[in-house]
């Protein structure tokens, strides 16, 4: 069995903010009951992403975005488990 899924975060502001650094922990992780096929993290506007592998196993994705603005980055992430 095969699912696709998708996922769009967005956070709004009352005041602008002076950058927006963010961490996220959604990259499903693959073992022996399921295995992740694709995995993509886009930001708007794009940032440069990086990932690693915490204490548990889970991938961690933490990007930054130095502008000011009253809207946080939107996260679309699509994946296929």
């Amino acid at each position: 069995m095969y699912y696709t899924i998708r996922h769009i975060t967005r956070f709004r502001y009352s005041a602008p903010i002076s950058q927006s650094i963010m961490e996220v922990r959604i990259q499903p992780r693959s073992d022996v009951n399921q295995h992740c096929l694709d995995f993509r993290l886009r930001t708007s506007p794009r940032a440069h992403i990086l990932t690693y592998r915490e204490e548990y196993g889970n991938r961690v994705h933490h990007f930054d975005i130095p502008n000011s603005t009253t809207r946080s980055p939107s996260q679309p992430k699509r994946w296929s488990i």
